[in-house]
């Protein structure tokens, strides 16, 4: 590894080495919210298990208050508005005058390289469910970020949610 944005992160509980391409991640806006991020990545690898899968998606609780999450369960009551977050072009569901809540997991995403497997990204969470990623699922009809506009673009805030 001479690519001087390439870190080697540790190595995997079935011994396979994981690094961080700093120019190909989407762990960069995660570090803006948990500048420690990749002290707990390092801390998680050694429970991962890759055995040779093309990606891993694993929750890892550390036992103790790692960081923030800014995911909330919404109501009637929130004041909702959409906005595109720092380095991301579509639009995220937000809550003002929430706040992030404790968190003692992070989630972890590695995918396979060819010189080992690459931290794709990893943020301080809860493993979300599978209907997380369809756009009108109940879960996200009622879950949002906490908003803090140092995440966001701020010249894309609006109320009315956005056509994808």
């Amino acid at each position: 590894m001479t690519d001087q944005h390439v870190e080697r992160l540790g190595v995997s509980l079935d011994g396979k080495p994981i690094f961080l391409d700093r120019s190909n991640t989407n762990v960069t806006y995660h570090l803006l919210e948990t500048p420690d991020l990749l002290n707990l990545v390092r801390e998680a690898l050694p429970t991962i298990e890759v055995a040779d899968n093309d990606q891993i998606v694993v929750e890892r609780n550390l036992g103790r208050i790692v960081g923030t999450t800014n995911l909330v369960e919404t109501t009637d009551s929130d004041e909702i508005i959409y906005a595109k977050r720092i380095g991301r072009d579509a639009y995220s569901r937000f809550a003002k005058k929430r706040q992030p809540i404790p968190c003692r997991s992070i989630v972890v995403v590695l995918r396979r390289g060819e010189s080992g497997y690459y931290l794709w990204t990893a943020m301080c969470a809860k493993l979300q469910p599978k209907e997380a990623w369809i756009d009108d699922s109940v879960y996200n009809q009622t879950h949002a970020m906490a908003y803090d506009e140092s995440l966001v673009q701020l010249s894309t805030v609006t109320t009315s949610r956005p056509l994808r």
